[in-house]
């Protein structure tokens, strides 16, 4: 697969970063004056506009070899959402999405950061630690955070794994609720990234807010329901792209990609 490269700061865009979404509703009036209405979902297309300042020339060398190697815009390749939670139903563990180790028990209405009822106790009844995953299509040469709000009190550990290259943390929950990351790039040749939640033997956590990024970083948590952050289709949105060099290795272009929604 291809990938849109991450610079070397491991991101793939700079603020300020445009996102824009487009539907489409299709109005149908027959001659006898009714009319009918209807959304029309294979319509659905979301853009980006990334604006680059100051890209050395490896990382412009990066962005240059996908363009040639999609023949400008031919062919897709994987886009990993800059301003997105990469994971799909971030609050909804009851999803087929998620992948839950047997002894877990999930229960969900309970009271979470942000003064609503959305977050999940998570109890591991077995004598293991037990783990919830959600696997992406990405590449294992990226770097990545992945971040939980958890409280409670519980043991517990947040793991990045690709092709058998694990990256985690172990934490203990604090009574009140606290943001938890683990941040690393794998570094292996993968197309499949998994990023778990694993409670230890015999422990309850509450948590919520689960939310993995393409940077070194948590940012601002995103809930999703069907759709995450990974775009497997997209396509540069131009046929050319028009680099300035500002000053020895130092370059600048803005760069429009689209896929569909």
């Amino acid at each position: 697969m291809r990938y849109f490269p991450q610079l070397e700061t491991r991101t793939a865009g700079q603020y300020p970063l445009r996102r824009e979404r487009q539907e489409r509703v299709v109005r149908h009036e027959s001659l006898d004056g009714r009319l009918q209405k209807y959304y029309d979902s294979a319509a659905r297309r979301v853009g980006w506009v990334l604006q680059y300042e100051g890209l050395t020339d490896a990382e412009r060398a990066a962005v240059d070899a996908l363009f040639a190697e999609c023949e400008g815009r031919l062919h897709g390749f994987v886009f990993l959402d800059p301003a997105a939670n990469l994971l799909r139903w971030s609050e909804d563990f009851s999803q087929p999405v998620w992948t839950r180790d047997p002894a877990l028990t999930l229960s969900g209405g309970w009271d979470d950061p942000w003064g609503t009822q959305r977050a999940t106790q998570i109890l591991n009844s077995g004598a293991v630690s037990q783990g919830l995953t959600q696997t992406i299509e990405a590449s294992g040469h990226m770097h990545y955070c992945l971040s939980v709000y958890a409280g409670g009190g519980g043991r517990f550990r947040l793991r990045i794994e690709a092709s058998g290259t694990v990256i985690e943390e172990s934490f203990m929950a604090g009574a009140d609720w606290a943001r938890y990351t683990v941040s690393g790039r794998p570094g292996v040749e993968a197309e499949l990234v998994r990023f778990s939640l694993v409670v230890e033997a015999g422990e309850v956590v509450y948590a919520a807010g689960l939310q993995a990024e393409a940077q070194p970083a948590a940012g601002g948590y995103r809930r999703t329901t069907s759709r995450g952050g990974v775009y497997p289709e997209a396509r540069f949105a131009t046929d050319e792209l028009a680099w300035t060099q500002q000053a020895p290795n130092n370059n600048a272009a803005v760069i429009p990609i689209e896929s569909r929604g």
